[in-house]
């Protein structure tokens, strides 16, 4: 774009006044280069005060970590609404833990389906054995699924968490696998590393921004507040000859550039905060305007005892001092010839509740969970109660798809490459030929089945969907049951063959998706003789 030249009164200030002029020439030109969008004027009332630093998505962040971690924690040990939606939100993200169902593709590996059914039954409960056992966890504390819950609670808390690779000789294991969850205050930067342009708050990176190592701390900071701390460990983010990813580094990149997580509750940290405190101040007024206190004026000294606390004696060392008056309910206090109550009437609270409500939907639009999902609180109509579920099913797919892709599908990965290596498992090319290694990869991932507000509603649009061919009867049995499509038709055939046998239902069921009808007549004659069989009885 080309800048205005210098204008006749411009040369005439410059000769008289160069600096203002230089100031005045610069603001003109940046009024010439200003935009239209009224959010980003500076001569508005409501916006003259606010000047946000616009700097990089690190240095926007990092510093404000420590700070943001520990209010986050004690949020989510005290505060009843962040307690809520973390738990709402593990429950219908990770449930009981994400199960993998081994999903290759056969035609790119070369080999039969039945052979790949086949294949693919072994190696899933190969995998399974391993993740029921707390052998896959270093500290011998959890299995893997419940690690999923874990890895969940710390991301959401803390903003990221650390998974470290590890291989101990263990008896007893299936795969020589480990997982190591490190929780994020133990990366951090060196004292001699501080400054570092390539190390940010732990994360050694390249000029490209890829990690390239972690600096991990032996033990938790908040072990030895009192004490500089320098055991640092640089652990690497990919092997030095295998080129396998050691670490997993799990969190949210919501800009480029970003290199540590942000906590979930970041943007209402202030707002959960004052909502507690208002909360308490309108819990303690209610208490105290509850209590039903007597006073009893005297003329003489011939009034009551002085009010004596629960479990106290007049002769104790914490009885009241002299002054001290207690309130409570169905109490009796003696007070002074000369003395007189006087009264503070709390304010009223009708308005609380909407106050309150009105907070929380705040809270829960900037968690993306609907308010009727984070208070469990479900009173309005079916139409609406259905969309706020819908609205929260989407957002839960979503995390748990993002929980699979930077937990659940590494750690599957490193467990299929120990178990290939220990010669578990025979997959021709995994390590050869990546297109390979990526076939016998394909993995589902089965999570908590769905909320159904109306079963019988629900399951009859299911079956409609079926028998329409716009859904699957394994889509239904994933998401609405939780199950698994093989494990649920193979237990359904062995029902229905003891059900046969036991002459309580026919050998043969009609197959018409999933609402079917029992067929009672398998013979081989023609559909119409039954009707003419039934008329010639009417003749």
């Amino acid at each position: 774009m080309k800048l205005a030249a210098p204008s006749f009164t411009d040369r005439l200030l410059a000769s008289v006044a160069p600096a203002y002029a230089t100031r005045r020439y610069q603001t003109r030109i940046a009024l010439n280069l200003a935009g239209q969008y009224a959010g980003a004027r500076g001569n508005r009332a409501a916006l003259k005060a606010w000047r946000p630093h616009a700097g990089s998505a690190d240095g926007d962040s990092i510093g404000d970590l420590p700070a943001l971690r520990s209010r986050s924690r004690d949020l989510n040990r005290n505060n009843p609404i962040a307690t809520g939606a973390r738990s709402t939100s593990r429950a219908n993200i990770v449930g009981s833990g994400l199960r993998a169902r081994s999903k290759i593709n056969h035609d790119l590996l070369g080999i039969s389906p039945e052979a790949a059914d086949k294949w693919e039954r072994y190696t899933e409960t190969l995998f399974d054995l391993w993740a029921q056992s707390k052998l896959c966890d270093i500290s011998l504390a959890q299995n893997f699924y419940e690690l999923q819950a874990l890895v969940f609670n710390t991301v959401f808390e803390s903003g990221d968490t650390f998974v470290l690779r590890r291989t101990p000789k263990r008896p007893n294991a299936i795969v020589p696998l480990a997982l190591n969850v490190v929780e994020a205050d133990r990366v951090a930067t060196p004292t001699d590393k501080q400054g570092d342009y390539y190390v940010r708050d732990g994360v050694k990176i390249d000029d490209d921004g890829a990690p390239v190592a972690y600096y991990v701390l032996d033990d938790h900071p908040g072990d030895n507040p009192n004490f500089t701390i320098t055991n640092y460990r640089e652990i690497p983010a990919f092997g030095a000859k295998s080129g396998e990813q050691m670490v997993l580094h799990i969190f949210e990149r919501l800009r480029p550039g970003l290199h540590r997580g942000i906590p979930q509750l970041a943007p209402v940290i202030e707002l959960l905060k004052q909502l507690d405190r208002f909360t308490d101040a309108e819990l303690m007024k209610a208490v105290v305007s509850s209590f039903f206190t007597v006073f009893l004026k005297t003329d003489g000294d011939d009034g009551l005892a002085p009010a004596v606390a629960p479990g106290q004696h007049p002769t104790s060392a914490d009885f009241f001092g002299p002054g001290e008056v207690t309130m409570g309910p169905g109490t009796v206090v003696d007070i002074g010839t000369n003395e007189s109550i006087e009264t503070a009437q709390p304010a009223n609270t009708a308005n609380f509740d909407p106050f309150f409500t009105s907070v929380v939907r705040q809270i829960g639009v900037a968690l993306s969970i609907p308010f009727e999902m984070l208070m469990l609180h479900f009173t309005a109509s079916y139409s609406a109660s259905r969309a706020a579920l819908e609205m929260a099913a989407m957002f839960f797919r979503d995390r748990r798809t993002w929980l699979v892709r930077n937990f659940c599908a590494p750690v599957y990965e490193w467990f299929m490459t120990d178990a290939i290596n220990a010669g578990l498992i025979t997959a021709p090319g995994f390590f050869e030929d990546p297109v390979k290694r990526a076939a016998w990869l394909g993995a589902q991932w089965i999570g908590p089945a769905r909320i159904i507000l109306d079963p019988l509603k629900e399951w009859k649009a299911e079956t409609e969907a079926v028998n329409l061919g716009a859904r699957t009867i394994e889509a239904v049995i994933i998401e609405r049951g939780g199950d698994d499509f093989e494990q649920t038709t193979a237990q359904r055939a062995k029902e229905h063959k003891a059900r046969a046998a036991a002459k309580l239902e026919p050998e043969i069921l009609a197959p018409s998706g999933m609402g079917s009808q029992v067929k009672e007549d398998v013979s081989d004659q023609p559909a119409d003789e039954p009707k003419k069989a039934k008329k010639a009885e009417k003749k």
